[in-house]
């Protein structure tokens, strides 16, 4: 068996970023996040998603402002480069640590929805060690197994959302009015509630080396936000429409309630269904994490890269059996949520103004000895 994980030489067409983007965007937090934002900005929360949406555009035109500067390399290379081995290797193991908290996130969420949907009975950690098993399998098979398993996971993204035409049957077009009728301050609070089921677009940091023709990679990865764009308004215009104020914000999954009516000859609990291909939905999501993260802890100790993969996939497992009750998830999620801000949106924009200054400081001086 080849060594874990692959060189950079074996690369990806760049319009697969748009399908590794999408699927590390869109996951579990779409099954839940209608109901924070509605707290915050009520019947606009739609215009949050648009400015979660264009910060996300932003910290990438970020990430390629210094992407392209080093190139071969992803964070964990960059930062050790930039900023010596000692400070480089605190800062990438911090962000290892975050794409494990992550990671951790989705997976204590999703067992908590297939306990609360379909098996009430089944323990946290048997689910855990389905869906690690399934996604050590994939991270073993490397980046292109990954991509392939991303790709029908945006498929069925897509799928699902036809299904969104049902509840749109009883809409109440009112519940959107009156509109902009909340402080800027407000719409913000609301961007802050989103941050954590928009986030994944930092993957591009760790992808970026596997990508062949580099000139093209921000087309597609800007597409990817705006499709996941697109994909949150219609969860949250849907929502907004079907549910009551009042309803929406004790529904605690109002995706996956949305899809309680709809029913076909064949089949009466669709949801069922969903619930079910929503592990295809996470699993390239966590996945991606667990790769990215499991890169950078060989390049900061002594441990090979298929020894740091198992080490992450049993620290995950472990710590995910620690998490039994409601209120320790919600907190969780509440932690992730605020981390996930400083990480994947301050992160790269302060990093990558960092880095412009220091090729501005260095350029002069570098002039002056060629001269």
């Amino acid at each position: 068996m080849n060594s874990y994980p692959e060189s950079p030489h074996i690369s990806l067409r760049a319009y697969l970023l748009f399908f590794i983007i999408t699927t590390a965007q869109v996951g579990v937090g779409g099954a839940s996040f209608q109901r924070k934002i509605y707290k915050m900005a009520g019947q606009d929360s739609w215009v949050t998603v648009l400015i979660a949406g264009l910060f996300c555009h932003l910290v990438i035109v970020a990430m390629f402002s210094f992407l392209k500067k080093y190139p071969g390399k992803d964070l964990y290379g960059i930062q050790k480069e930039a900023f010596g081995k000692w400070l480089g290797g605190v800062m990438s193991f911090i962000y290892a640590a975050y794409l494990i908290l992550i990671a951790l996130t989705i997976l204590r969420n999703y067992a908590e929805i297939v306990q609360t949907w379909i098996f009430p009975d089944i323990s946290p950690w048997f689910l855990a060690l389905m869906v690690l098993a399934l996604a050590l399998y994939g991270v073993l098979g490397g980046i292109r197994v990954i991509t392939g398993i991303g790709l029908v996971s945006v498929l069925i993204i897509t799928l699902e959302m036809l299904l969104f035409y049902y509840p749109l049957q009883y809409a109440n077009w009112g519940y959107l009015l009156p509109v902009m009728n909340h402080s800027p301050l407000e719409l913000l609070k609301g961007t802050e509630e989103i941050s954590f089921s928009v986030v994944g677009f930092e993957l591009l940091m760790f992808v970026f080396p596997f990508i062949r023709d580099t000139n093209k990679a921000p087309k597609y990865a800007h597409f990817a936000i705006l499709f996941t764009t697109g994909t949150y308004l219609i969860y949250m215009f849907t929502a907004l429409v079907y549910f009551s104020g009042g309803q929406l914000i004790h529904t605690i999954w109002p995706t996956l309630t949305l899809l309680k009516i709809v029913e076909f000859p064949f089949i009466e609990r669709v949801e069922y269904i969903t619930v079910s291909l929503y592990l295809i939905g996470i699993l390239p999501n966590v996945m991606l994490y667990i790769w990215s993260a499991s890169r950078g802890i060989p390049k900061m100790s002594p441990l090979k890269e298929k020894a740091a993969l198992y080490l992450v996939v049993g620290f995950l497992f472990v710590i995910c059996t620690f998490f039994s009750s409601r209120l320790e998830i919600k907190r969780l999620n509440e932690i992730a949520g605020q981390i996930s801000i400083y990480m994947a949106f301050v992160y790269p924009l302060l990093l990558s103004m960092l880095l412009f200054f220091k090729r501005r400081v260095s350029q002069p001086r570098n002039g002056g000895d060629s001269r």
